[in-house]
């Protein structure tokens, strides 16, 4: 895969990321959040150390990217990034978040919701690299 689709990928990738995790985490849980406020740092400690999720987000969307490109086959790109996002999903978000639930006294109903979210937002991220990777030969 050529080195300019692989680093539009990362960046693109990156950026959804960060938007999604962004819209997730600070507008649709804040309010499950603040009922478990006694759990996380403070905002002003979360924002001093914001670099390392935007580090996160980076090494994720490489890593992504990488594995995607080792694995794209000549079929349509919307099907194997719908697959990709799945599998992603199945090896990042429902550990993670059944981790989490099992570490910290949190209700299910926000386990849930990282999962619905997270999911949704690592779909979309499946899809965007397969169409941004997709080779040349192939369209749609």
């Amino acid at each position: 895969m050529a080195m300019k689709k692989t680093i539009g990928a990362i960046v693109a990738s990156f950026i959804l990321l960060s938007v999604g995790g962004y819209l997730i985490h600070n507008v649709w849980l804040m309010q499950d959040y603040r009922a478990h406020s006694e759990l996380w740092r403070s905002q002003d400690a979360m924002l001093h150390r914001l670099v390392h999720i935007y580090i996160a987000n980076l090494i994720f969307s490489i890593g992504a990217v990488l594995i995607y490109a080792r694995g794209v086959e000549a079929k349509p790109w919307a099907g194997q990034g719908i697959r990709f996002g799945i599998l992603l999903v199945l090896v990042t978000v429902i550990p993670n978040s059944l981790v989490e639930y099992v570490v910290y006294p949190l209700r299910h109903e926000l386990v849930l919701k990282w999962i619905i979210g997270g999911s949704l937002l690592t779909i979309i991220v499946g899809l965007v690299i397969a169409a941004i990777c997709q080779p040349k030969q192939q369209s749609s």
